[in-house]
C-alpha cells in the first residue's frame, strides 16, 4: 500500500502520463485519523511532465460511507471531484498550497495525501439519505423525545414585539441621513 501511490518522476520523459488507482478500505486504514472508513473510488490521475514543473489532475469517482445527519444510519454517497496540483522543481517554496515544490535530491513524489485531501473536500457538508423514508424512522423517533423546543407563551409573544417597537435612537439618526437623499 505504501509504495502504490509513489511517482518515481525522473524515469518519466516529458509529457503525459496516465496512472489509475483504485482507493478502497485499505487506503484509509493507514490514513490516521481519517473519518472515512468504507470507500470504492477510483482515482484517474493524469500528469504533464515539463522541464520546470509537473501538473497532476486528479479525477476522483466512486462511493463512501458516511453517517446521515438525520438519523444517524450509515450509508453510501457518491463523490465526484477533479483537482490539479502543480509540483515545481526549485528550492524555493512560494507558499502557495495548490504549488510543490521539489527539491533538487528529491527522485519521487509521494501522493497519497493529496489523493486523501480531495477525497476529503469531495465529501458533502450535509450528508443526508437522498430519501428521508431511507432513514431510521426509528432513530428518528428516538432523536425527536430528547430535542428541547420551546413552545411560544404569551409572555414571549408580548415581549417580542415590545422589542421591536423600541427603536435605538442611533438608527432612527441613520434613517434621518438615510432618508436625505
Amino acid at each position: 500500500m505504501v509504495g502504490d501511490y509513489i511517482i518515481k518522476f525522473t524515469s518519466l520523459k516529458d509529457g503525459i502520463h496516465d496512472f489509475n488507482y483504485k482507493v478502497g478500505n485499505e487506503f484509509f486504514e493507514h490514513i490516521e485519523y481519517s473519518e472515512i472508513k468504507e470507500a470504492e473510488l477510483v482515482v484517474n490521475l493524469s500528469l504533464e511532465k515539463k522541464s520546470t514543473m509537473m501538473i497532476l489532475n486528479f479525477e476522483i469517482n466512486g462511493k463512501i460511507k458516511v453517517m446521515c445527519d438525520r438519523c444517524t444510519d450509515d450509508f453510501f454517497t457518491e463523490v465526484e471531484s477533479n483537482d490539479e496540483l502543480i509540483y515545481r522543481f526549485g528550492d524555493e517554496d512560494l507558499g502557495d498550497e495548490k504549488i510543490v515544490v521539489i527539491y533538487p535530491n528529491e527522485i519521487e513524489i509521494d501522493i497519497t495525501h493529496p489523493i486523501y485531501e480531495f477525497i476529503s473536500l469531495a465529501l458533502p457538508i450535509k450528508r443526508l439519505h437522498d430519501n428521508e423514508n431511507d432513514c431510521n424512522k426509528d432513530m428518528i423517533k428516538d432523536i425527536s423525545n430528547y430535542l428541547l423546543t420551546e413552545e411560544p407563551t404569551e409572555s414571549n409573544v408580548s415581549n417580542d414585539t415590545e422589542e421591536n417597537e423600541t427603536v435605538d435612537p442611533r438608527w432612527t439618526a441613520l434613517n434621518k441621513l438615510k432618508n436625505k437623499k
